[in-house]
C-alpha cells in the first residue's frame, strides 16, 4: 500500500485512514460525499465543463481510495445501484431516499478553497477525512472532496464559512 505521503505530485494527502468510524444506525441521514469546486476556474480562467469535471473525478477518486478502509467509505462504495446525485438544495429522490448521495458544490475562488482545507484539517476533535486535488504540472489547486459522511455539524459549519453552494451551470 502507497503511503499518502508519498503519492504523486498531483494531489495533496489530507486524510487519515488509521481510525475506521463504526457504522451508524440504519436511520441516520444517508450517506453523502462532497465534492467542492472553485468557480473562478469556470467563469474568469475560462477552464471547460469537461476539464472541471475531470478535476472533480480525480479528488473524488483519491479520497475514496485513501478512506478506503473507514466505515462510511465501506458503506457508501456497497450501494453503488441507489447512488444518487443532490440537484437542488433539499431535493429527495423519490425512489430511494436512503442511497448515498454525491453533490457537487462550487466555492468562489482560491482563498475560500485553502480556507476549507484549513477548516477541514483542523477541525476538532480531529480532521475531517478530505482530499485537495492540484492540477500538475500548473500547480494549481482546483478542488476537494471530502470523504463519504453524514453531514455532521462540523462538516456543514466548513462548507458554509467557506462560502460553498450548489453548482449552477447558469
Amino acid at each position: 500500500m502507497m503511503d499518502p505521503q508519498t503519492t504523486a505530485s498531483t494531489s495533496t494527502p489530507t486524510t487519515d485512514t488509521s481510525n475506521p468510524v463504526p457504522s451508524q444506525a440504519s436511520n441516520a441521514e444517508p450517506l453523502v460525499m462532497q465534492i467542492v469546486v472553485r468557480r473562478d476556474l469556470f467563469d474568469k480562467e475560462k477552464w471547460g465543463v469537461g476539464p472541471l469535471m475531470a478535476q472533480a473525478a480525480h479528488a473524488a477518486t483519491a479520497v475514496l481510495h485513501l478512506t478506503r478502509e473507514r466505515q462510511e467509505t465501506i458503506e457508501y462504495l456497497a450501494d453503488l445501484r441507489n447512488m444518487r446525485k443532490v440537484s437542488f438544495k433539499g431535493s429527495r429522490s423519490s425512489h430511494n431516499d436512503t442511497g448515498p448521495r454525491t453533490v457537487v458544490l462550487q466555492t468562489p475562488d482560491l482563498s475560500t478553497l485553502e480556507k476549507l482545507t484549513a477548516a477541514l484539517s483542523y477541525a476538532g476533535p480531529s480532521p475531517i477525512p478530505h482530499h485537495l486535488w492540484t492540477e500538475q504540472p500548473e500547480d494549481i489547486p482546483t478542488c476537494i472532496a471530502l470523504a463519504p459522511n453524514r453531514k455532521e455539524k462540523p462538516i456543514r459549519k466548513a462548507l458554509d464559512k467557506s462560502s460553498c453552494r450548489l453548482w449552477q451551470s447558469d
